[in-house]
């Protein structure tokens, strides 16, 4: 048997956001201590989480050392993968750099699976691999088809994937749609997303979970209303599994927490920005980029750029990135 304790992105950090009105800090350690209480309580073999363990790739060694002292309570494992905001420009190159290599260092306990082509993990009857974030994911598909788990067709295989995986149609363009996910996965395990989806099962027996980030970082009316939740993965075979959602009790409603005052300015800010994106597309009739990435990836696929040209470019950017610590 396998117990599993997943969730979703956690984004440590020492300051609140403005639409908090709490300690941040405090509200995110106070739900860590209940992940680490479930964990013992419900006997699980390891605490699996999304990526974006830090809400920045470089965090004060005050608030780096706080949260190591906390991990290393934890009861059981902590596996997790790179998120976007664990690195600098979507580079995964960066990664020796960051806070989060400092606190794999620190933490016996955390590991970070980073190589999508060797991390994966065989407990007695299921298989756990892992897709970072980076510049490829959510491009035709990429991330959430491990195609070296076949081999484990004995075992239950679990993808974890920090990518914007989707039960429905954004407006914008970098995702995937669920239904159009082909892999070799039984479970796919997805964060990025923090208002997540919940369970979704497809006809064709595949099952994939997004049940929300454990943090509350905007004053939206959808992270009002959601429930903060984490899931236990109860694996008895590789066709026998229970999946079961639950509440973190330490996770105050949104309405006590969350500020909404500042929702009018944003509205705003976002309306002069579609007007000023109408105006360009009205002028050229092609889509508006407003990511970095996004524009150099364009512009060398419009003048046909060699792949290593592109690659050092974005390489660039994300040193220039480092350097300012955005």
């Amino acid at each position: 048997m396998t117990k599993l304790l997943w969730t979703g992105d956690w984004h440590l950090r020492g300051t609140t956001p403005r639409n908090r009105t709490d300690n941040y800090k405090e509200a995110i350690k106070e739900k860590l201590l209940e992940i680490f209480n479930l964990a013992k309580y419900r006997q699980v073999d390891a605490i699996v989480t999304a990526g974006d363990t830090f809400h920045t790739p470089e965090v004060a060694t005050g608030v780096l050392l706080e949260f190591a002292e906390l991990l290393e309570k934890s009861p059981v494992p902590i596996l997790t993968t790179a998120g976007n905001h664990d690195i600098y420009g979507y580079n995964l190159d960066t990664y020796n750099r960051t806070s989060l290599r400092v606190l794999e260092k620190l933490v016996p306990q955390l590991t970070v699976f980073n190589d999508p082509s060797k991390a994966v993990i065989s407990g007695d009857n299921a298989v756990l691999s892992f897709t970072p974030y980076s510049a490829e994911i959510d491009k035709n598909g990429y991330g959430y088809s491990p195609e070296y788990v076949r081999n484990y067709d004995d075992r239950l295989k679990i993808h974890v994937a920090h990518g914007m995986l989707l039960d429905h149609t954004p407006p914008f363009d970098r995702y995937t749609y669920i239904g159009d996910v082909d892999t070799a996965a039984d479970l796919v395990l997805t964060g990025h997303d923090h208002t997540g989806y919940g369970i979704y099962k497809r006809s064709d027996g595949k099952t994939f979970v997004n049940c929300g980030a454990i943090c509350r970082l905007s004053a939206s009316q959808q992270e009002i209303n959601r429930k903060v939740e984490v899931l236990l993965i109860d694996v008895k075979s590789k066709t026998d599994f229970d999946l079961e959602l639950i509440p973190l009790q330490s996770a105050k409603p949104g309405e006590q927490i969350l500020d909404r005052s500042a929702i009018e300015a944003q509205n705003e800010r976002q309306y002069a920005m579609e007007e000023f994106a109408t105006l360009i597309k009205a002028t050229n009739g092609e889509k508006v980029l407003v990511d970095i990435n996004a524009i150099i990836e364009a512009i060398a696929d419009k003048e046909n750029y060699r792949p290593d040209v592109v690659r050092k470019a974005l390489d660039k950017i994300a040193q220039a990135k480092e350097s300012l610590r955005l």
